[in-house]
């Protein structure tokens, strides 16, 4: 039989733990209690959900001209927007991507954001990427070994891309046209990625494009590529001016989707490398206006003319009818912004209409050529002789370096009287012509009666009422049958052989005839080739076609000839001068007979077959 003994040691630890229990009974039920599961919770979800954030580069060195690439991840549910102030003074960032991952695990929600960045770095040797700040954390801290180029291949890089600039002149008048040209040479293999403007010193320079071009060219044995660009520059400020700035990246090699679709089967990877280049800088000194310069407005230029159409074409002027004349500003080295307006004072008698200027630039690789063409209708009241003042245009010889005028000569024109009118007009008795209206039969027989005899007043009265009541009831009677019978007038007007002065159409296309003829008397081909479309628009109003070539080959041969040589004369850079000699009227009024010539007849049985 077995004894159980209790052991006094092993009866004071139960005790003690037995009052330890009693002492957290009270925090128990406080833990255990819903409103401390409620403030937990609480706690919780108000306390800022953690960001992790790090920054991991594809290679730890790289050789020089080498891109490598950057990656910052976060982690959380903040928006990725880095600072990247720092890290673009030792890199130069070529691309950027992003990328974004959501996972769910056991009914977590974690959201990854990747910023992917290409860099190439601006120096050699040892480069540290500084920590980037992302929210409220940073990342950590990174290095990166560029290796050093040997001397042989600093000699080989600096022959692979070459950027020259040069000007046209070493010394300018303000805005004076200069030719500033860049030259780009690659290398075989290179590809330009960038090329950025030349860029001025002085804020009051306008440079503009004017000619590009590519070709080979053999230079210390290298057969490069050249890219040319031809700038024209006006410097608006006296002054020295520095001109510079134009940097260039190109890359050779070629991406790895592009090598792996070219050779699969080539298991090493290509090597890019990436070429910067920087031009050189040049200095233009631009001088002020020289004090001998005596014209109102300041045109240093190559070459400058001032010529005129219109008023030599005109075989007669007739009082009250206008006339149109054109004189235009013809200039090499100024844009058409830098041309002068034409003001002039008409003699008493011509009166003057202004149009608006027509504005033209023709950039090529040997400067801007440029013109103003303005337009006046000029149309004398009185017949008589008129003397139109001259133009005078001063303007800077560039090539010269002197003043010279570009001069329009004073002209005399003849002002006719107008046929229209009942007699000649005395001298200084200005010129009018009667509107045409319906003549009042009352008032012509009472002057006739009063020129005739002095017979007495209340006859003519009476007679004026009765010729005024035959003419009423003349006007009564024409109503009244026009209304029995509407369809024959109708009839009439449209007879197929019947001609008219009266027929709207006709009337249209004979003014479309007269502005043609006109155009090519004046030898005005702007003018010429709007005649042309609007009388294509009148004989093809459903169809009509829209430009020189389609009406050409709507045409007989004959009237094709001299559509098409207007069209050579504006849009071909040879010269066409025989384009205004066509007798562009006789020749299509002599193909509408030939058609009216060959139409059947109207359908009629003759009464003796």
């Amino acid at each position: 039989m077995g004894w159980l003994i209790i052991q006094p040691s092993y009866t004071r630890k139960m005790k003690h733990s037995q009052m330890l229990l009693n002492k957290m009974r009270p925090i128990k039920r406080f833990l255990t209690s819903p409103l401390t599961g409620l403030l937990i919770t609480l706690l919780i979800l108000s306390s800022p959900a953690s960001a992790k954030v790090a920054a991991l580069l594809s290679n730890s060195s790289v050789g020089p001209d080498q891109p490598v690439r950057l990656t910052l991840q976060m982690e959380g549910e903040d928006e990725m927007n880095p600072d990247l102030g720092e890290l673009e003074t030792r890199f130069e960032i070529l691309g950027r991507s992003t990328q974004q991952s959501i996972s769910i695990i056991n009914g977590k929600m974690s959201a990854k954001r990747s910023l992917i960045l290409t860099l190439l770095p601006k120096q050699t040797g040892r480069i540290e990427i500084p920590p980037i700040r992302i929210g409220q954390e940073s990342t950590q801290a990174l290095v990166l070994e560029v290796a050093e180029r040997t001397q042989q291949e600093t000699e080989a890089e600096s022959r692979q891309v070459l950027l020259e600039l040069s000007l046209s002149k070493p010394k300018a008048y303000v805005e004076e046209e200069v030719l500033l040209t860049l030259r780009l040479f690659q290398a075989p293999g290179i590809r330009a990625e960038s090329l950025t403007e030349p860029q001025p010193s002085m804020p009051d320079t306008q440079m503009r494009l004017l000619h590009e071009e590519s070709y080979h060219s053999d230079r210390d044995g290298i057969n490069y590529l050249v890219v040319e660009r031809t700038y024209a520059l006006f410097a608006y400020q006296s002054g020295t001016l520095e001109i510079g700035g134009v940097k260039y990246r190109g890359r050779s090699g070629k991406d790895r989707i592009f090598s792996f679709l070219n050779d699969p089967f080539n298991g090493s990877q290509p090597e890019i490398r990436h070429f910067r280049g920087e031009s050189n800088r040049v200095e233009l000194e631009v001088t002020p206006i020289p004090q001998g310069f005596a014209g109102d407005r300041w045109l240093p230029a190559k070459n400058l003319q001032v010529v005129e159409s219109g008023l030599a074409q005109q075989t007669a002027i007739i009082a009250g009818k206008p006339v149109v004349r054109r004189i235009m500003i013809l200039a090499d080295g100024l844009t058409a912004n830098q041309l002068p307006a034409l003001e002039q004072t008409m003699p008493e008698g011509l009166k003057l209409y202004q149009e608006r200027p027509q504005l033209k630039e023709t950039p090529a690789r040997t400067g801007i050529s440029s013109s103003r063409q303005s337009g006046m209708t000029l149309i004398a009241t009185e017949p008589g002789r008129y003397d139109l003042p001259e133009v005078e245009i001063p303007w800077w010889n560039i090539e010269t370096d002197r003043q010279e005028v570009a001069r329009l000569e004073a002209v005399s024109i003849e002002v006719l009287p107008n046929p229209g009118g009942a007699s000649d007009p005395q001298p200084g008795q200005p010129q009018y012509t009667p509107e045409p209206s319906i003549p009042d039969e009352s008032e012509t027989i009472a002057s006739g009666d009063q020129a005739a005899a002095s017979g007495s007043r209340s006859e003519t009265h009476w007679l004026v009422w009765l010729f005024a009541a035959a003419w009423v009831v003349t006007l009564f009677a024409w109503w009244y049958t026009r209304r029995n019978n509407p369809a024959r007038p109708q009839q009439e007007a449209h007879a197929p052989d019947e001609k008219t002065a009266d027929d709207p159409g006709k009337q249209a296309i004979t003014e479309a005839l007269a502005r043609l003829e006109s155009a090519y008397a004046e030898r005005d081909a702007v003018s010429a080739r709007a005649a042309w479309l609007h009388w294509a628009q009148l004989e093809w109003p459903e169809n009509p076609p829209h430009n020189l070539t389609r009406l050409a080959t709507r045409c007989d041969t004959a009237v094709s000839q001299a559509v098409l040589s207007l069209e050579r004369a504006i849009y071909s850079p040879l010269d066409e001068p025989g384009w205004a000699d066509f007798e562009v009227r006789s020749l299509i009024e002599q193909t509408a007979g030939e058609k009216r010539a060959e139409k059947p007849g109207d359908g009629l049985v003759p009464l003796n077959p």
